[in-house]
């Protein structure tokens, strides 16, 4: 089942430190996501660990699947094969622990 987007609210830093506590609740929830204003130019957001930690794993895939990309595209350029690339991690593996455990 798909979770429920969180509501994305605005609020003031003096707002957010007023009523701290009750902001940490409404992030907690989940079901909120609080962009923290200073002088109308938005600074922070407030969102909950679990919400964040998606994020994160969101953007390291991207980023993977990124690199994943130009990696393959770089291998094509130089005519190498699948075989190829995966012998030469390999070695590079091989090479890593031998620096790190030798």
């Amino acid at each position: 089942m798909k979770r429920k987007e969180p509501m994305l609210h605005t609020i003031s830093a003096t707002d957010a430190r007023i009523h701290f506590g009750e902001i940490i609740r409404r992030a907690y929830s989940g079901q909120e996501h609080l962009i923290v204003e200073k002088d109308g130019i938005p600074v922070v957001v407030i969102l909950s660990v679990p919400d964040y930690e998606e994020m994160r794993t969101q953007l390291k895939l991207e980023r993977f699947e990124r690199m994943s990309r130009a990696a393959g595209l770089d291998a094509e350029k130089q005519g190498l094969s699948e075989e190829a690339l995966e012998q030469e991690l390999e070695e590079i593996r091989g090479q890593i622990y031998h620096e790190a455990y030798d």
